[in-house]
């Protein structure tokens, strides 16, 4: 917890810094709950994880919490901070080789102004992905669950951050981390990963993203690296739909000379009835038959393209009720991350979730 206190304690500082100076800091206290209860309708075995490369919403056929998070942010002059602590199966699954203290943290960073037009930041610590434009708070997404290309890369990512917002249009940011989706440093010796990031928002309807990640997720007595890029843009088609696509791609390289590949896309439609009722639907495909990044119960990766639709309606911007059917459809059933293979196997779920945000 020493993690967490240290961010407590910069967040005073900052606040006592700027009362010092003629602005002073504000704080902005938030919290998200999100209530879900998911039914497999194809898992035979009655298993209480649903599938093994899906971290949101992971538990089968019984009531239980995704996330719990309480968010502190504070800016002050040219000084920001923020803190997230969490807590649900989300955090349980995803920060699973995070000793149980850090499993605590969803953010914990600060940053400093390099320019006094606030248009170059520097920022250190626990960050949100600088990867994709889903995350871990169902109601900042256009789905319930994520997409598997989102579930498969990082929420979250531990390092240092160089951003800069050239102009209206352009923002680019270089990153320095210590591997894909850590807290702690990776046991053993290391060297640093990198991350760049390139948004484009020629208009406020459209944005085209480009991101990479260059590093490792194990010690360097592994001899592993990892290569990615992800695409995705943004796109709203007047006052009812909006459109997000996005396509991954990644390569490990291992010490035997054998580099697996995956790859994966993303395409999802939305639609909004009223100003309270909405729909999505998304198509989707993943392959990853070596597991070079995701988690498989068999010597088969990961192979399986999918389409779900959901329906929400939002109380008064303080509660979202959603309702989402799922289906996966793969060449056999280990291909869906499990050990029997099944000729032309396939799986659908409904997943259903009550969120609450609190400002």
């Amino acid at each position: 917890m020493k993690i967490v206190a240290f961010f407590l304690l910069s967040l005073l500082c900052i606040s006592a810094i700027a009362q010092e100076g003629e602005k002073k800091a504000s704080l902005e206290v938030s919290g998200f709950l999100d209530l879900y209860y998911g039914s497999d309708f194809k898992d035979e075995a009655g298993s209480p994880k649903r599938l093994p490369f899906l971290y949101n919403h992971a538990r089968a056929n019984r009531f239980a919490v995704n996330l719990a998070l309480i968010t502190f942010n504070v800016e002050a002059d040219r000084m920001r901070a923020n803190l997230g602590l969490h807590q649900g199966t989300y955090a349980q699954d995803n920060y699973s080789a995070e000793p149980k203290a850090l499993r605590w943290i969803n953010q914990a960073n600060v940053g400093y102004a390099l320019n006094t037009e606030k248009t170059i930041w520097i920022d250190a610590g626990v960050l949100p992905s600088h990867i994709g434009f889903e995350s871990a708070v169902s109601t900042d997404n256009l789905t319930l669950s994520r997409s598997i290309i989102a579930e498969n890369s990082p929420y979250f990512e531990t390092g240092g951050q160089l951003s800069w917002q050239k102009s209206e249009d352009w923002y680019f940011a270089f990153l320095v981390l210590n591997g894909w989706q850590r807290v702690q440093f990776i046991q053993g010796r290391n060297k640093p990963s990198f991350g760049t990031q390139a948004k484009f928002t020629p208009s406020e309807k459209t944005t085209f993203n480009w991101s990479t990640f260059l590093g490792t997720d194990q010690s360097n007595e592994a001899g592993t690296m990892l290569y990615f890029s992800n695409l995705y843009g943004e796109f709203d088609l007047g006052e009812k739909w909006k459109v997000k696509a996005a396509l991954d791609a990644g390569k490990r390289t291992i010490p035997d000379g054998f580099n697996p590949n995956w790859w994966g896309f993303a395409l999802i439609t939305h639609y909004q009835f009223t100003e309270n009722f909405a729909t999505a639907f998304r198509v989707e495909h993943y392959d990853d038959e070596f597991q070079a990044i995701a988690t498989s119960y068999s010597n088969l990766g990961i192979k399986t393209s999918g389409l779900s639709l959901n329906v929400d309606y939002i109380f008064e911007n303080f509660a979202t009720l959603r309702i989402e059917g799922r289906y996966l459809d793969a060449p056999g059933r280990a291909y869906l991350g499990f050990q029997d293979d099944i000729a032309n196997s396939n799986m659908f779920f409904v997943l259903t979730s009550l969120a609450f945000n609190f400002d």
